[in-house]
């Protein structure tokens, strides 16, 4: 996607330093045993979710629709594999995880396509594999948004609505949070962060 190649040094700048995502990334690689698999949906330029986990010992399969993003992905870490697909169109048979993660990318598809994403995530999770999800913290679908200056298209949901969603394709909530985020060049934004289980 153009928006995110010309936005990937600004995007980097402003939220790569998100504290709260960090802590869920450390979450993840401390619960997972070292070596295992995870994908990561939307990678973005690999800081700090694929950085994290590869530090840790962990394999990370990235995947962004932006070449911009990726091109700063493999020189950040190269340890990582990086895919320019669009994850929304990844083959259900794509692989097998141990961790899924997806940190601000599903809320820029519709919610029938976040919906679709969740049963993919399911297919490509282990028996007690976790998903890791951040999204921002409000009720919509596909409504029209300016980002970093750049028009885009958004859908979101509130923390109760996020976690029927996740329960209800097959997904145990193990934990969810509602936190407020300012990133370098503000305003301030509500976000809410979900760890969730494919039952074992």
């Amino acid at each position: 996607m153009e928006v995110f190649d010309q936005l990937a040094e600004k995007y980097q700048g402003e939220h790569s330093h998100n504290p709260f995502q960090s802590a869920l990334v450390e979450r993840i690689a401390a619960l997972l045993p070292g070596g295992t698999s995870v994908l990561d949906l939307g990678c973005g330029t690999g800081v700090p979710t694929a950085k994290v986990l590869t530090e840790s010992d962990h394999r990370v399969v990235g995947v962004d629709v932006s070449e911009g993003m990726l091109r700063l992905a493999r020189e950040q870490v190269p340890a990582a594999e990086f895919v320019h697909a669009d994850f929304s169109a990844l083959a259900d048979d794509f692989g097998r995880f141990e961790a899924v993660t997806a940190f601000f990318s599903l809320l820029m598809l519709s919610k029938a396509d976040i919906e679709r994403t969740l049963d993919k995530a399911y297919g490509w999770l282990q028996p007690g594999g976790y998903l890791a999800i951040g999204m921002v913290n409000f009720d919509g679908d596909s409504l029209p948004f300016e980002f970093l200056g750049v028009p885009v298209t958004v859908s979101g949901y509130l923390q109760p609505d996020l976690a029927a969603v996740l329960e209800a394709h097959g997904f145990t909530v193990d934990s969810i949070e509602t936190v407020s985020f300012t990133p370098a060049d503000g305003p301030e934004e509500s976000q809410i962060f979900a760890l969730a289980r494919k039952p074992a």
